[in-house]
């Protein structure tokens, strides 16, 4: 198929991951042997922790290389574009999947919260034990199907979230949020959660301000305010950065051209790929392709 005569129902869905995205106020939980991932990345709009037993692992993250060590809890928003591109021994994760509107109603640290969200990937600076025994209960809680259990789980969750945060932790991959500061109340959260979303799963459709405050019943002045009070940065922005994450990874792990990468990505032309990538890159997306696969 050429370029012109793509759609967007070719590409939009493509790598998107609904199964990792909890549909209701508890968590996910999987416990399974990691592997090289098949298709080029993934992605998904929840929060996602990992812990890894005898065995280490490498992501990509859109096109940048990520070490996870073995039992570090990890912490990233599940909408940067992802994969698996190498295990090293022969162990286990456990992965959690948090709703968005669950993890802001937590009310974090703010920096936290915005290096998460800003696509950030935050590790701890040392393995805790506890973690070794609670993790695999979690596994074995989740699969009851227990509406007490599932209470007690993401108690549980919260409380080791709250303890990493206040704890030692670095970034493995530093995020682009901004400060965000507005205290908003559980329906508004909510309803930047759906933005987000939104914009997750939206983001190679002609996608702006008028789109999403259209979508979540809001006027555009005060779509723009909420948005930017919780996650520090404009919708705007928010869009570009999203675009241009699928772009690096498309350029990284595919032999797309770059046009087709443009335009899959949710550029309307060539020439905005390339300012908006030169622009927070500092470089052009071809000399980016050839540095992620030297």
């Amino acid at each position: 198929m050429s370029v012109a005569s793509r759609t967007t129902d070719d590409h939009d869905f493509r790598y998107v991951d609904s199964t990792r995205v909890p549909v209701d106020e508890s968590l996910l939980v999987e416990r399974h042997v990691p592997t090289k991932f098949a298709m080029p990345y993934h992605h998904h709009a929840s929060v996602e922790l990992n812990l890894l037993t005898d065995c280490e692992m490498e992501y990509s993250m859109a096109g940048a290389p990520v070490r996870i060590r073995e039992n570090r809890l990890t912490i990233f928003w599940g909408a940067v574009p992802h994969c698996v591109t190498e295990v090293t021994g022969k162990g286990q994760i456990i992965n959690v999947y948090i709703s968005l509107s669950q993890f802001l109603g937590w009310k974090l640290p703010q920096h936290f919260v915005s290096d998460v969200i800003g696509g950030g990937v935050l590790c701890s600076t040392e393995s805790d034990p506890i973690d070794a025994l609670i993790f695999p209960r979690w596994a074995e809680d989740f699969k009851r199907n227990d509406r007490g259990f599932r209470e007690i789980l993401v108690g549980e969750a919260e409380m080791r979230i709250r303890r990493f945060a206040a704890g030692n932790w670095q970034r493995l991959r530093k995020g682009t949020g901004g400060e965000g500061h507005v205290d908003v109340g559980a329906a508004k959260m909510g309803t930047v959660e759906e933005m987000l979303r939104f914009i997750a799963d939206n983001y190679a459709s002609p996608l702006g301000v008028a789109e999403m405050a259209a979508h979540v019943k809001l006027s555009e002045s005060y779509a723009m305010t909420l948005f930017r009070g919780v996650t520090g940065i404009s919708i705007k922005e928010h869009i570009t950065r999203t675009r241009l994450s699928h772009a690096q990874m498309l350029l990284s792990k595919t032999d797309d051209k770059i046009l087709a990468i443009a335009m899959d990505s949710g550029f309307g032309s060539l020439s905005a790929f390339y300012e908006s990538f030169q622009a927070r890159t500092g470089q052009t997306p071809g000399a980016f392709r050839r540095r992620t696969r030297s």
